[in-house]
């Protein structure tokens, strides 16, 4: 495709602005509605449950709608330019605090939060959909991802490295309005970024535009077999949930370990620090593994290694440096993750054509970021109903207790996942051999159905 190196910046940009975004939602909801508004952490993971279980019913409804979209200005290029300012100000009027009652703020909290993943979901399907347009080549399809995973770990990883020490500078000690203008930073990049993105889409508009015709409109039958038959599918959403969930509950719960164990809470931008450098250098060097080894293989041993460092957390030890080595060395395995469920999940849109013959990019697309979001709401609400069972109150000193069987979950929840993960992602079957027979078959099948038509 032609301006590819274009498609793929631009591409980036706008994975850096919407995961910058999603990053301060992640590690951060949860800490600041119980330090900074004072909200029980029941309530909170309450708060994300809730959304989360509703977004279950929505989200499919979006990816139904991004698959059925079909304008002047093409599939994608709407959801692009629109979407990031929708979410940027729902971000920014989560992280504002306005004068009303707590029961009517806690309304508030929940209806602004539904709008905002609504908002993202749209956004994240849409633009996550585009991989399979951009390119259909292996090699270049690992390029893309590569770059853009890199370009986004690389703002994920810089955003926990300032994160904590911008909230403290910008609000001067108070974490309220520390957030708020921190989002208000991040909603203008992802704005900006939004803006940039949709300038490179004319491209692949266009092929889309041109094959709109071949392709048949999708029924709802349609939708249901391609989602049935693709097994593959399945196994890597449930390898993604097992192995997601618990890392994100470890996240959510280890800036508490930080600031009531160690005795502050910025040492998370340390951990960051040593993870950055590490999961570039990972992430650079998949392009090369994955001539030699297939996405499961590498996945498994980054898995094993993981589990071994968490393994290590049951060593009893105060040293802050310990702890933020352990961490940073593990999150940079999540790099190599991210990459590698993103490519292999674009695999599944042409293994679901080629055993259907209905391609649906959206609909597969959709239950990674389905997944996702469950992982980071379910996560966020076992967290929060795992620090209210083991007696923490936001803003006191807590007990040698609760922080004994916080340091202890911190090891036990991640492990455990990893190695349901691992387990599942053995029945994993699509590798490099299988995937270009898949691409063969495809162009022979299309080339056959033109040829009928032409005679």
């Amino acid at each position: 495709m032609q301006n590819f190196n274009k498609i793929v910046r631009s591409y980036t940009l706008g994975g850096i602005g919407q995961n910058l975004v999603y990053a301060l939602m992640t590690s951060a909801y949860l800490f600041y509605f119980t330090e900074a508004v004072g909200f029980s952490a029941a309530t909170v993971g309450t708060i994300l449950l809730v959304v989360r279980v509703i977004s279950l019913v929505i989200d499919p409804c979006v990816a139904v709608l991004v698959e059925k979209t079909n304008t002047r200005w093409g599939k994608y290029k709407p959801y692009v330019i629109v979407m990031p300012a929708i979410i940027s100000l729902l971000l920014i009027a989560l992280f504002f605090q306005p004068g009303f009652s707590k029961p009517v703020y806690l309304i508030y909290v929940y209806v602004i939060t539904l709008l905002f993943w609504l908002a993202y979901a749209f956004f994240d399907i849409a633009y996550w959909s585009l991989v399979p347009s951009i390119t259909k080549d292996e090699r270049k399809r690992v390029k893309l991802l590569t770059v853009c995973k890199s370009g986004i770990l690389f703002a994920a990883f810089g955003l926990g490295i300032t994160q904590m020490p911008l909230v403290h500078l910008l609000g001067k000690g108070n974490y309220r309005n520390g957030f708020l203008l921190l989002s208000i930073i991040l909603a203008c990049i992802f704005t900006i970024a939004g803006w940039l993105l949709s300038r490179s889409l004319s491209i692949i508009d266009d092929e889309n535009k041109t094959n709109k015709h071949s392709r048949k409109k999708l029924t709802l039958k349609d939708i249901l077999t391609a989602l049935r038959y693709n097994d593959q599918l399945f196994i890597l959403i449930i390898a993604k949930l097992a192995i997601y969930i618990p890392l994100s509950i470890k996240g959510a719960l280890a800036i508490y370990f930080y600031k009531y164990q160690l005795g502050n809470d910025s040492l998370g931008s340390f951990a960051s620090m040593i993870a950055l450098p590490l999961t570039l250098i990972l992430i650079s060097s998949c392009p090369k593994l994955l001539k030699k080894y297939s996405d499961k293989y590498i996945m498994s041993i980054c898995v094993l290694i993981q589990v071994t460092l968490y393994l290590i957390y049951f060593i009893q030890t105060d040293i802050s440096m310990f702890y933020i080595v352990i961490d940073g060395m593990s999150s940079a395995m999540l790099g190599v993750y991210s990459l590698f469920f993103t490519n292999m999940i674009a695999t599944c849109v042409e293994y679901g054509e080629w055993k259907t013959e209905i391609r649906t990019e959206s609909i597969i697309f959709s239950t990674n970021t389905i997944s996702s979001k469950l992982a980071t709401g379910l996560s966020g609400a076992i967290a929060g109903w795992v620090l209210t069972g083991i007696g923490y109150n936001p803003g006191m000193t807590q007990t040698p207790q609760m922080l004994m069987t916080l340091k202890s979950l911190l090891s036990i929840v991640p492990v455990t996942g990893l190695l349901i993960g691992v387990l599942a992602l053995r029945y994993y079957k699509l590798n490099s051999d299988l995937y270009q027979k898949i691409i063969l078959d495809l162009a022979n099948h299309k080339s056959a159905k033109s040829s009928n038509k032409t005679t």
